[in-house]
């Protein structure tokens, strides 16, 4: 597996504690790992590693950015997920973008059933955290297929 995958790891991490403890990803830590993202690939696989992260970072950007100017979403969000895209490029921020969904989907369901018997609405969601478990499993897939 890439380094750059390794690296992604404590990213994910620390951008879902973030986004579970404050409601929020803040660009303190979404930019020093694109810029880290960038310079991994740039010095792992040369001019075309570069475009590979950009290439992920840019596909990463459009898969999310009409939920978040739909107010879906916040802009944590989608920078997160061009983050990802910019570790493990277009296929695999992808990848991780569906992964994310069907978690993401799976968790607001078992959130809407256990509020529908208490008698409360869903006010808002962490969604930092199903996009960083959709990339660990894109992470353990790509793993096993090695």
């Amino acid at each position: 597996m890439p380094i750059s995958y390794y690296l992604l790891l404590p990213v994910l991490g620390l951008a879902s504690w973030m986004d579970w403890k404050e409601r929020r990803i803040p660009n303190s830590v979404l930019f020093p790992s694109l810029i880290l993202a960038f310079l991994v690939n740039l010095i792992i696989l040369g001019p075309s590693g570069l475009l590979h992260s950009l290439s992920g970072t840019v596909v990463g950007f459009f898969l999310l950015i009409i939920p978040y100017l739909l107010r879906g979403m916040g802009a944590g969000d989608v920078k997160l997920l061009m983050v990802i895209g910019s570790f493990g490029g277009p296929y695999f921020v992808l990848y991780s973008f569906l992964a994310g969904a069907i978690i993401g989907g799976i968790i607001v369901l078992i959130i809407y059933i256990f509020n529908k018997r208490k008698q409360k609405e869903i006010t808002s969601f962490p969604y930092g955290i199903p996009l960083s478990l959709g990339a660990l499993v894109s992470l353990l897939l790509e793993y096993w297929r090695l």
